[in-house]
């Protein structure tokens, strides 16, 4: 997924003992992985079930500018602002 200025981020499938799945971003030749919790997902789609991988990926998609925002936060040592505050670093 490359969008204009964004750097390359990737759904690197889910991790299942987390609950999350795993994105990377490549933050200045440094790829960063991270975890967006299924809690989240669902959160956003307003149900208190699980959503499918097809709506986990897309919502990521969609929502890849504020992910990185939110990794870039991490990295620094930072809290992401709402409703990112969920996601960690792997």
């Amino acid at each position: 997924m490359q969008t204009g200025d964004l750097p390359l981020m990737q759904v690197l499938g889910k991790n299942a003992s987390a609950d999350a799945y795993r994105v990377s971003v490549d933050l200045g030749g440094d790829a960063v992985v991270a975890l967006v919790p299924d809690a989240l997902l669902s959160q956003q789609y307003g149900t208190d079930k699980a959503v499918s991988h097809d709506q986990a990926y897309e919502w990521i998609a969609t929502q890849q500018h504020d992910l990185t925002d939110a990794i870039k936060a991490l990295k620094k040592g930072a809290t992401p602002r709402a409703p990112f505050t969920h996601i960690t670093l792997e």
